[in-house]
């Protein structure tokens, strides 16, 4: 998410005194964050170096980001300057070519979903990219049931219910938590979202499934001015499942808003059609 060009790019503000800070009702939050809030009709990030590690291996390689507000986001990956795939996600489609093996696969998000331990779709991946979690809110009347806090300090946008059973488990009610949740017919996956005070910017997003041990945080940083918004240059994400830790460091140069040539994904014949069902 974004903010307002009072401060100086390419730095992170010092972290403001918890006391200094007012308390903000979940409304007035998203109001500030969609004032400040990244827009964009076509984005593109020249440079995304990114490293993978899951534990066992380390990976790293460069990309590039293309997207069309509400209609295409599509990254181009490479290796030592080798073009090795390219993804294009649509609102209702991915389509993935791999050069490196002269496949391709054309469907849902659902393999992706499974392969990261986390839910995605076109409206979560655009969310990410453009940095505005509040673009997965349809208005302020959805915050109605989200509360808000100051922790870390940070303002804290939670959902209300999520905040009750945090105040239970911090007095040691454990037992009353187990006892909700096994009332609960569906997986309780709670979202935490934390802001920077004074940008009013997204630093810190978290996802847990309270049945399961399966986690998921995402940070954002290094801010800087793009156009007469702030746009962050690194971002991080781990991913927690039974078994296996996930983690995504990537740093991002490049920004542009302006009107720019868009790559058209062609997929090379002879190519095969694989599934990742």
């Amino acid at each position: 998410m974004v903010m307002a060009a009072l401060f100086q790019a390419c730095k992170t503000p010092e972290m403001v005194p918890e006391a200094r800070l007012r308390p903000l009702s979940a409304v007035k939050l998203y109001k500030k964050a969609l004032d400040n809030s990244f827009d964009y009709t076509t984005f593109t990030i020249k440079k995304i170096n990114i490293e993978v590690e899951n534990g066992e291996s380390r990976t790293t390689f460069r990309a590039g980001i293309q997207a069309v507000k509400d209609q295409s986001v599509l990254f181009s990956v490479s290796k030592l300057n080798l073009l090795v795939a390219r993804i294009m996600l649509t609102p209702d489609s991915v389509v993935y070519v791999n050069y490196f093996d002269k496949s391709w696969y054309a469907g849902g998000y659902e393999p992706f979903s499974r392969m990261m331990g986390i839910s995605l779709d076109f409206q979560a991946v655009q969310a990410v990219i453009s940095a505005n979690i509040f673009s997965l809110f349809d208005n302020a009347r959805a915050l109605r049931e989200y509360s808000t806090r100051i922790e870390e300090g940070m303002y804290v946008l939670q959902p209300e219910e999520a905040s009750k059973l945090a105040k239970l488990e911090e007095k040691g009610k454990d037992e009353r938590v187990e006892r909700y949740m096994r009332r609960k017919e569906e997986p309780q996956v709670v979202q935490t979202f934390y802001f920077d005070p004074e940008l009013i910017v997204i630093r810190k997003m978290t996802l847990e499934d309270k049945q399961t041990p399966r986690q998921a945080e995402m940070r954002f940083g290094d801010y800087e001015l793009t156009g007469n918004k702030y746009y962050p240059g690194a971002l991080g994400l781990v991913v927690s499942v039974p078994g296996s830790r996930l983690a995504i460091n990537a740093r991002m140069s490049g920004f542009s808003t302006n009107d720019s040539v868009f790559v058209s994904l062609k997929i090379p014949e002879k190519y095969e059609r694989v599934s990742l069902n």
